[in-house]
């Protein structure tokens, strides 16, 4: 095994044990997590879940499953599968060992759909429940296909021979595997994902014809105007799911999974005139290669890196369509093709997509990722510094990572006793991505349903909550807002280690059950104006032992109000549905579990400035007028007739004023308009 691989493998080996011991899980099951954790930032899915069942099919064979993934926007099913030594120095990985965990994931997902194996597991095993909802989904139109991720802290033998082809019906059934070497060049990689490679020539038997833009020479990136065949970007889509998506594109996506209708209705009608009708894309990469014909025209017949930063719907829409059987033969669309610079690439892509969405009917939310909100907050943690954790300690950075990969950049610029150095005072356990400060503020926030519906989906809400917060008060994100972020974090992963240690926890949901019992911890503690002791943890650097022993007798009493899933409410009742859906959280809040008194002794007055503050109606309505909401509420109501008389003059007049500033019953009676419109559907 080559050294660096070791070393990493170690590296990984201590963390997933010093992890199993303070939360007293399985070696292999965290081992599970974590690489979900790294598939998962890679892009490779979306929302895995860890769940696991190994047993024996009725004729014999082994059936294994220990996580799970489905992107209802691409339609793809994986499932995960582990092979799991924890010894010193394993043996490398055979070729009948992978085939056999392979098959294993394979007997679950055909087992689930034709031989109804879900009552190989009790009902209350969430096993079960996952093999009803793995039924319904490959059973229908929702699945495209079914990817089964092998992973393992082994490296693969040299001579791994010819791995099983699967097929469900008609359906394509993919195998990857992850051994620790893959997985060791990813984490290393500052992306960490792998990089997209086309070959254009190879795989696609063309190139893409372009037109170079002869930019100035003191541009520091090339521009091409390209022809992209339907097809090919059909199947670049159907490959690479949502990586070769810019993550501001996702998000505005989300879950849709519709083709446009007048996309849809040239493709079958018109196809030919589908590259004049529609408006292109616009794509970014690191890296490309062309050729140059005899006559002069050029080629791109390799690219790295692709982005596409506008034009996410009209590549998803040609996607479906040739999943609904239409022809794109005749299908092409404009590119407009970037190659940036290495140094600066994610902001500058950033920026592509928030010009390139300019008119577009997206929202400054849907465009979060390059939001002054994250500069702020990657300024304030390099000059924020934590005090130490123990005595004896140095005080270290809560390094905020604002661009994917910038913690692993800056420590390979430095070399010996400077990198250690470095590394001592920017521990990687103290490591902030843009993912975790949303899922710490959304929770304390109260929205433990939006957490647990993914990455994806919370850091979209996030933005929500985020841009509407900047655009009343951009001051209000400051040193103080920094050190309860990081508070939140403490307690988070320490209430996150904490839950699988207790006797009745029963496996599988513990970042919701997690979520859940603090944001009905936040919640109550709101009510009644209190919050934790912020300034206590960012001076200890650790969870409270009075937040933890509370937080563990909460959560035990909030598990069951999760693992009892009305079926009317979702399919099969999957928990892990279930924990993503409003009444989840309208159930939770609304129960009678209250916080003890020796426990809201110990915490604070929630004073001004230590939390978000609320925004006041005035300053509310206001923001409404600038952003041009009164006259959109005006126009809605002339077509949908759903204010009252008195509602509707009220609005009108807030729609047409040249400027604004409502006191009294004005002001209270555009409150009323405002609420009942949304109760009437407004948005």
């Amino acid at each position: 095994m080559d050294e660096e691989i070791a070393q990493y493998r170690d590296a990984l080996l201590s963390e997933i044990q010093a992890d199993a011991q303070a939360g007293g899980d399985y070696l292999s099951t965290r081992f599970i997590d974590r690489v979900c954790q790294v598939l998962e930032a890679g892009e490779e899915f979306v929302e895995y879940h860890v769940c696991r069942g190994h047993t024996t099919s009725r004729r014999g064979g082994h059936i294994q499953i220990d996580a799970y993934s489905f992107s209802p926007n691409d339609g793809v099913l994986n499932l995960i599968v582990c092979d799991f030594s924890g010894e010193a120095a394993p043996r490398p990985l055979a070729t009948d060992e992978v085939r056999r965990v392979a098959q294993g994931g394979f007997r679950f997902l055909e087992g689930s759909v034709h031989d109804a194996i879900a009552d190989l597991w009790d009902e209350s095993h969430p096993v079960h429940a996952l093999s009803r909802e793995v039924f319904s989904i490959a059973s229908s139109d929702e699945m495209t296909k079914a990817c089964i991720y092998v992973i393992s802290d082994r490296l693969a033998g040299a001579t791994l021979g010819r791995m099983p082809e699967f097929s469900l019906g008609t359906k394509d059934v993919e195998l990857h595997l992850w051994d620790v070497a893959r997985l060791a060049r990813v984490e290393a990689s500052t992306k960490g994902r792998e990089d997209i490679i086309i070959n254009f020539l190879g795989e696609y038997g063309c190139g893409i014809p372009a037109l170079p833009a002869g930019l100035d020479g003191a541009a520091r990136y090339d521009s091409y105007m390209c022809v992209m065949p339907g097809s090919i970007l059909a199947s670049l889509y159907d490959r690479f799911g949502g990586r070769i998506l810019e993550q501001n594109v996702r998000a505005f996506l989300g879950d849709n999974r519709k083709v446009n209708k007048g996309i849809r209705d040239t493709l079958r009608s018109q196809p030919e005139m589908f590259f004049a009708f529609n408006n292109g894309l616009t794509v970014t990469v690191s890296d490309l290669n062309t050729n140059i014909h005899e006559f002069g025209h050029t080629e791109i017949i390799r690219a790295k890196g692709l982005q596409i930063v506008n034009g996410g719907q009209t590549t998803a829409s040609l996607y479906w369509a040739k999943k609904a059987g239409v022809d794109l033969s005749q299908v092409y669309v404009q590119m407009k093709l970037s190659r940036l610079p290495e140094e600066g690439f994610e902001d500058a892509v950033h920026d592509i997509a928030r010009f390139a969405n300019a008119q577009n009917a997206v929202s400054a939310s849907d465009l979060f990722a390059g939001h002054p909100y994250f500069k702020r907050l990657e300024a304030i943690s390099r000059q924020t510094i934590a005090p130490p954790a123990r005595p004896g300690e140095v005080g270290g950075f809560w390094y905020f990572e604002r661009t994917t990969g910038s913690y692993k950049v800056e420590l390979k610029r430095k070399v010996g006793l400077a990198a250690k150095t470095w590394q001592l005072v920017n521990p990687k356990k103290q490591l902030l991505t843009k993912t975790d400060v949303a899922r710490y503020d959304t929770t304390f926030e109260g929205l433990p349903h939006i957490v647990s519906s993914g990455a994806q989906k919370n850091v979209a809400a996030f933005g929500k909550l985020i841009t509407q917060a900047w655009g009343i008060d951009p001051a209000m994100f400051d040193v103080t807002y920094f050190r309860r972020l990081v508070g939140r974090a403490i307690i988070t992963r320490a209430v996150d280690g904490a839950i699988p240690a207790q006797s009745w926890y029963p496996g599988s949901i513990v970042r919701p059950l997690s979520s859940y019992t603090l944001a009905l911890m936040s919640s109550r503690l709101q009510s009644a104006g209190l919050q934790p002791d912020y300034d206590e943890i960012w001076r200890t650097q650790r969870a409270p032992a009075a937040f933890m022993e509370e937080a563990m007798r909460v959560a035990r009493l909030v598990l069951p109000l999760l693992m009892d899933i009305p079926e009317e409410q979702v399919r099969n009742r999957l928990v892990t549905e279930w924990v993503k859906k409003e009444a989840c959280w309208l159930r939770v809040e609304g129960s009678d579990l209250e916080l003890t008194q020796d426990f809201l002794a110990t915490t604070m007055p929630a004073a001004a400035g230590t939390r978000r503050r609320p925004v006041a109606w005035k300053d509310r309505a206001q923001q409404l007028w600038r952003d041009g909401t009164w006259k959109r509420l005006h126009d809605w109501n002339r077509l949908e007739t759903r204010l009252t008389a008195g509602e509707a003059e009220i609005v009108e007049w807030a729609a047409v004023a040249s400027s604004f500033a409502p006191k009294g019953f004005r002001l209270l009676k555009l409150e009323e308009a405002m609420k009942h419109a949304t109760q009437e559907g407004f948005v």
